[in-house]
């Protein structure tokens, strides 16, 4: 061996080796290395030793020997580790014939960007999580790795963490129903009434469509700069509403709000998957369901009294200091978990066919469904067109992610797990009956018990107070049992009964029987909420757990939008039939069924006035009556196909120590880092840093300049800050995803 290639070999194998999630070991090669080729001077790249190759007998040889057994040993638990956790279920690959992996950085990070498997000798492992086997067929040529960033960190940080993304929650969903109650108010102001629903419609069209984007976003780019630039759009979009001077440039910029607002909502729950255990993910996702309901039943509320005591524009003013504080929270404490390649590499892995095609058939879909019955007759060509087209475009969509797609935003072969399958059915129904309690029972306060919009939010409170109670306590539990399944049974079993007693509510009801109604549809809902998710991440391997979360949010959503749609037309349909046998003309029953609250403003009797009352009531009865299927198709689907997979994974704790080391040494790198800079300049150790800089590229130079601005906040915060080298090379299985 030459002085050069010496030198190089040693300074390359001085630094941290790391692996890829879905790295496996090559088979075993028989022949002896003798005529093993000249490595690239230029490069540094090592080929991988197969088991019988021995060390080189340079005068370097022994330290070289060392190295490369410390290494495999490394790199050999690793796979375990990733073996055991890679499914979710404790699923294990026997990895006893294969011990000598020999691989750098450079290695891997030069094979993030060409071919990095050969097809003929590397295998994918293909999981049957159900069954707790592992089989493996050959991984496809066009295979896009990505980095699972999973860091399990000390409880002190994650409870910090976690404040900065529920504030973050709160200000997205917030903004879900802030505005129906300045809806009226708005379009007096702008003297477009005709439209003003378009400024709740277009927030939900745009958050809605982009939550399975967000998920595969965030694999490729990281999660902390994805969140970042969707909390920075929610924040432009707030401004803009607040100031708009028209209610189309209002539409325009509330849908520029949910292009934000859908992935904060998302990003925010992968996050606490990322940073926190599966099995004590429960408490945290169970405070983050009760902060979602609080912020979707309060927003009417805080809507109105922004209306009637200061200005409709405080509905949007209010989200600028809570996500700009939520913003720094975020940057200060949230490590940065870099996802290596250039800027190029990585616009290179979008499925951008597959986006553009859930954003066209999503948004006509909602469009259609939202316009149908309302602005424009279900057989019209404005409701048929749009929905038609829709349709041909998710056919489309799925023949796209299913032939297509080297990364797809919907990988099937998830699918194919049956808990996973039958959890995201159960919150499309979850979906359904939480948006239509949520939108129709203060309407039915409104309506028949003549509240104000302020006092019906104020009646809707046992409900929110209830679901929220019943989230944590769940949650709590289900990280000290580690067992979702009986919360699912029992929780779907009770929102069974909660939405059947509902179903019975008329004119004639007390509100101490409401109360009562909601305090046991309550705890069904807060039960099943963010239990579902836990589940559905439970039965999904690691590297999915970004989709399947966006998956989820994306179906809960559709499910709302489908039960207003379908409660709608429901009672329309029963308030018509109603008016007409009361002998109403056609035009008191439109401006009835256009706005049902203003019954003394046109003109109607007392006894016409009751038949108004009772025609609504029935009609939201029968809104009660579609969802007890909902609840007991949930409850019934659960019990037959749902399995209790384990919660508690080997290497918990052993990720945890690593999240600790790694931490302690970004600390240290900190120290160096603040020297260098006292000095005036900071110079690279080695080649090989020098060698990895170099292919860190745009990407990695503009989310240097990210963490080099929360470097300073980090420091006066007193936590450890993101050092701009090495923040990659954590331990194995947490930095990087290795």
């Amino acid at each position: 061996m030459s002085p050069t290639s010496r030198s190089s070999l040693t300074a390359s194998s001085s630094s941290t080796m790391t692996l890829h999630e879905n790295d496996v070991l090559p088979p075993p090669v028989t022949q002896p290395p003798t005529a093993s080729k000249a490595r690239p001077a230029k490069s540094e790249t090592l080929p991988r030793r197969a088991t019988s190759e021995k060390p080189s007998t340079s005068t370097d040889g022994p330290n070289l020997a060392r190295t490369t057994s410390n290494r495999s040993i490394h790199a050999q638990n690793s796979l375990r580790r990733m073996a055991t956790h890679e499914t979710g279920e404790g699923v294990s690959q026997q990895l006893d014939g294969a011990r000598g992996l020999d691989t750098h950085d450079e290695h891997e990070h030069e094979h993030e960007h060409e071919h990095e498997h050969d097809p003929d000798t590397v295998q994918d492992e293909e999981k049957n999580i159900e069954g707790g086997v592992v089989s493996q067929g050959k991984k496809p040529k066009d295979t896009v790795e990505l980095q699972d960033q999973t860091n399990l960190l000390p409880t002190k940080q994650v409870i910090m963490i976690f404040f900065g993304l529920t504030l973050a929650f709160f200000c997205s969903l917030l903004d879900q129903t802030i505005v129906t109650t300045a809806l009226p108010t708005l379009g007096r102001v702008f003297n477009r009434a005709d439209i003003s629903s378009w400024v709740g419609t277009s927030y939900l069209l745009t958050s809605t469509a982009l939550q399975p984007i967000y998920g595969r976003l965030s694999d490729i780019f990281g999660r902390k700069v994805v969140l970042l630039g969707a909390l920075s759009i929610f924040l432009i979009g707030s401004l803009a509403c607040a100031l708009s001077t028209s209610m189309i440039m209002l539409i325009v910029f509330r849908g520029v709000q949910g292009i934000g607002g859908g992935g904060i909502l998302t990003l925010g729950m992968i996050i606490i998957s990322d940073v926190v255990s599966l099995k004590e993910r429960g408490k945290y996702q169970g405070v983050s369901g009760g902060i979602i309901a609080c912020a979707n039943s309060l927003g009417p509320i805080i809507g109105g009294l922004f209306t009637e005591r200061a200005s409709w524009r405080w509905c949007f003013y209010i989200n600028l200091p809570l996500t700009s504080l939520a913003i720094v929270l975020i940057v200060i404490l949230l490590p940065l978990r870099r996802v290596k390649g250039s800027i190029v590499s990585k616009l290179g892995k979008v499925d951008w066919l597959g986006s553009f095609l859930t954003l066209a058939w999503v948004i006509l879909v909602l469009l259609a469904l939202s316009w149908g019955g309302g602005a424009h007759p279900w057989a019209s060509a404005a409701v048929l067109a749009p929905l038609i087209i829709g349709i041909g475009l998710l056919g489309a969509f799925l023949m796209v992610e299913w032939k297509v797609a080297k990364l797809p935003l919907i990988p099937f072969h998830i699918f194919r797990n049956v808990t996973f399958t039958v959890c995201i059915i159960t919150t499309l129904f979850n979906g359904m009956m939480f948006y239509a309690t949520l939108y129709y029972l203060p309407q039915f306060f409104q309506v028949v018990h003549h509240a104000s919009a302020i006092r019906s939010g104020v009646l809707l409170l046992p409900l929110v107070l209830v679901q929220t109670t019943t989230a944590f306590t769940s949650g709590m539990l289900q990280s000290k049992t580690g067992d979702y399944l009986w919360n699912l049974t029992i929780g779907y079993a009770m929102w069974t009964v909660g939405v059947g007693l509902l179903s019975t509510i008329d004119e004639n009801t007390s509100i101490a029987k409401l109360v009562g109604f909601q305090i046991i549809d309550g705890i069904g809902a807060g039960q099943t909420f963010q239990t579902s998710l836990v589940a559905i991440q439970a039965a999904v391997p690691r590297r999915e757990m970004a989709t399947a979360t966006g998956i989820r949010n994306f179906t809960r959503m559709m499910g709302g939008t489908l039960a207003l749609t379908i409660c709608s037309a429901i009672i329309t349909n029963v308030v018509r039939n109603h008016l007409q046998t009361a002998g109403l003309s056609d035009g008191v029953m439109n401006s009835v069924l256009a706005d049902p609250t203003t019954l003394t403003q046109i003109g109607l009797s007392a006894s016409q006035q009751a038949t108004v009352i009772s025609a609504y009531a029935k009609g939201i009865q029968a809104c009660f009556y579609y969802m007890i299927p909902c609840g007991f198709l949930s409850c019934a689907l659960t019990v037959i196909f749902v399995k209790p997979i384990p919660l508690k994974r080997d290497d918990d704790q052993e990720k945890k120590a690593e999240a600790k080391a790694w931490l302690e040494s970004k600390k240290e790198k900190h120290k160096h880092h603040k020297a260098d800079k006292e000095a005036g300049s900071r110079k690279p150790s080695d080649t090989s840093e020098i060698k990895t800089s170099n292919h860190q590229g745009m990407g990695s130079e503009l989310e240097g300049v990210l963490e080099d601005a929360g470097r300073g906040m980090e420091e006066s915060a007193g936590l450890q800050p993101s050092a701009s080298e090495g923040i990659d090379q954590g331990p194995t299985g947490t930095g990087g995803g290795r």
